[in-house]
């Protein structure tokens, strides 16, 4: 045998060779009468001549105890229910049986304690038998028992409660004739207001005429956020003759819980069905919402006085806009053509190029000696398609020529010159990759620090923003963008001293200067007018590091940027021709400032920096030519070309 707890040490006298010892036998049990006496002997009567228990008469008595010592009970005495019947308790009016008739869901524990005990002083079984001497008239008693243990509970009081009958579920939804609003539906709401979860809505009261928005609004917020905490279990059904099989309590069960849930909808559609009338009866409510309609009609009247005019207006700048628009339109479809042209003509020099250099590459085995490696071959081939990928059309040009000259001089020469040629592709890009970087790091750090605040416009850059509009009319494609660009570019006299405008920034800069005075605009003009007229002539001192060469555009002398050796001493220029090698026309009206300005341009813009918009290339010169417009400057290169053609046809 194996015990779950601890046996004390064996006395000094226990002997391990015995395995039992005994100390004294067991007296034999004997059966005996036993009888209460004194006050349990009379508690046994009572028991058994009432059929209680012992903790109901315990109970009782206690009840009892408590109503003699309660002789200063402020009740008013109530009749009692007639003819209580014990055995139908569950229909019962408990707070009636109590004598709580008056206050019923509003009594206190206290207020049910104090008249419990007064209604068992009077109704107690002994009691009764001591009056009138009949022995069995406990029916009162026992419903008082019943309505005591329901009323103390405070889960069964809230069902009770919940279903009192006395309770009238009726509630206004309009106000007859002559009916007070607030005396209606104030008692309404009061009546209410006893199953909100929240205790302190019964406290707001529903107010007065004179009661402010706000004490209006917090009422009708309160009630609109109502909870009822009703419960209908006293409405379950009791199926008689339903076995007591499991599976029958659950369908019962169910039953009555979908029961409950439809009464429960059905209170809270009622309260919700109230407050919603309450509202659209409310005469405050009515002022309130009337106040805001004037309010908003009269917003709306204005607005619409506004649009009406601004609707003239914009109108009438419509049609002047719509003129201007048809202009501009027209011009730049003549524009688009224009450059499309020219596109096309470029493509097809270009395509032109790339065969002869191709044709010439694959004649002279890829400038490669013929015991070239197939390794090395592939390389050259490889650096040739990158080449004529990578360079312009005037660069291609350039190499050309350059290669026709070394044609005759054999492989060697023609593969130095490619090398020469791969070279200055290489350098090129990585200038452009070093001036990608440094121009993202700026961003970068723009981007973290405080925007700093812009300069003022100078005079420079607003005559710059009137040529670029000019320029750039509407409809072009990113067209602030590249006003933007055109007005950093030639509205400052380094590229340190750029601002950096914006698109946003140009867009409003014009915005301000259409918007100003006729005085305004002639001082902006004027500013503009002297900045132009204090640009100088370009002097030229020496000889440019370019060649001159036929030029992609128009088939004139261009200039490379292939870098030249510098001579010890430049050789002057022969007669009728320029320093940068350019052969003069006949009857030549240019002077040799702009001559020279001219081949700067063309050294500064480069064809490769206006392949999506060819045409603004020879704006941009025309603007680096004092007193010469792009129709001159075009001019010119062709006066060049056909210079050019007749000295060589003179030569041959």
């Amino acid at each position: 045998m194996t015990l779950e707890f601890l046996l004390p040490p064996p006395p000094a006298s226990w002997d391990n060779n015995h395995d039992v010892k005994v100390h004294k036998r067991i007296a034999p049990v004997k059966n005996g009468a036993v009888e209460p006496v004194g006050n349990e002997f009379l508690a046994v009567l009572r028991r058994n001549r009432y059929n209680r228990t012992l903790t109901q008469d315990w109970e009782l008595e206690a009840a009892l105890k408590g109503a003699d010592d309660d002789a200063d009970d402020l009740f008013e005495d109530e009749p009692d229910v007639k003819n209580p019947n014990p055995d139908k308790w569950k229909d019962q009016d408990h707070y009636a049986i109590l004598g709580l008739s008056s206050k019923r869901w509003a009594a206190t524990d206290d207020d049910i304690k104090r008249a419990y005990r007064r209604k068992v002083l009077k109704h107690h079984p002994d009691k009764k038998a001591a009056s009138s001497g009949r022995m069995n008239d406990d029916a009162y008693f026992k419903c008082l028992q019943k309505a005591w243990e329901v009323i103390t509970d405070p889960k069964l009081r809230r069902q009770w409660d919940s279903c009192d009958p006395t309770f009238d579920d009726a509630v206004p939804l309009t106000v007859k004739k002559g009916q007070d609003f607030y005396k209606v539906f104030g008692e309404a709401f009061a009546k209410e207001a006893r199953f909100s979860t929240n205790p302190a809505l019964a406290s707001i009261p529903i107010g007065d005429d004179n009661s402010s928005r706000e004490e209006v609004e917090s009422f009708y917020d309160g009630w609109l956020s109502f909870d009822s905490w009703r419960t209908f279990e006293r409405m379950d059904e009791e199926e008689e003759g339903l076995d007591d099989s499991r599976e029958a309590k659950r369908w019962l069960d169910k039953k009555n819980r979908a029961a409950r849930a439809k009464l429960k909808k059905e209170d809270n559609q009622r309260v919700g069905k109230f407050i919603e009338a309450a509202m659209k009866l409310d005469p405050r409510i009515q002022r309130i919402k009337l106040a805001e309609r004037e309010a908003r009609e009269a917003k709306k009247n204005e607005k619409a006085n506004a649009s009406k005019k601004a609707e003239e207006e914009a109108k009438k700048a419509a049609e002047e806009a719509a003129a201007a628009e048809e202009k501009a339109a027209a011009e730049e479809k003549v524009a688009r053509e224009a450059e499309k042209k020219e596109r096309e003509a470029q493509k097809k020099i270009a395509r032109k190029a790339r065969k002869a250099i191709k044709d010439l590459f694959s004649a002279h085995s890829s400038f490669l000696d013929a015991k070239a490696k197939p390794s090395v071959i592939e390389d050259q081939q490889a650096k040739f398609d990158a080449l004529l990928e990578g360079s312009e059309l005037w660069q291609l040009e350039e190499f050309k020529e350059r290669l026709d000259l070394n044609v005759s001089k054999g492989v060697s020469a023609l593969n130095a010159c490619f090398q020469e040629e791969v070279a200055l592709l290489k350098s090129r890009q990585d200038a452009e990759a070093a001036k990608a970087a440094a121009k993202s790091a700026a961003n970068a750090s723009t981007s973290t620090n405080v925007k700093k605040a812009k300069a003022v416009w100078s005079p420079k850059e607003v005559t710059a923003l009137i040529k670029a509009v000019k320029s750039f009319p509407g409809g072009t494609i990113s067209r602030w963008e590249k006003v933007a660009e055109y007005v950093n570019l030639h509205g400052v006299d380094t590229p340190a001293e750029s601002n950096e405008r914006t698109a946003d920034e140009c867009i409003k800069k014009s915005k301000e200067m259409q918007d100003a005075s006729t005085a305004e605009r002639n001082a902006i003009q004027s500013a503009a007018a002297a900045v132009a007229s204090k640009k100088k002539d370009v002097d030229i001192k020496e000889k440019p590091s370019a060649r001159g060469e036929v030029n992609s555009d128009l088939g004139v002398p261009a200039v490379s940027s292939a870098k030249a050796a510098k001579p010890a001493a430049a050789p002057a220029p022969a007669a009728g021709t320029t320093a940068g090698g350019f052969v003069l026309p006949e009857n030549d009206t240019w002077t040799a400032a702009q001559q020279a300005a001219l081949e700067d341009g063309l050294k500064k813009f480069p064809s490769s920096q206006f392949s999506a918009a060819p045409a603004k290339r020879w704006e941009v010169i025309a603007n680096e030519v004092n007193g010469k417009t792009v129709k001159d400057v075009k001019q010119r290169m062709k006066d060049l070309a056909d210079a050019v053609k007749k000295q060589a046809s003179k030569k041959k």
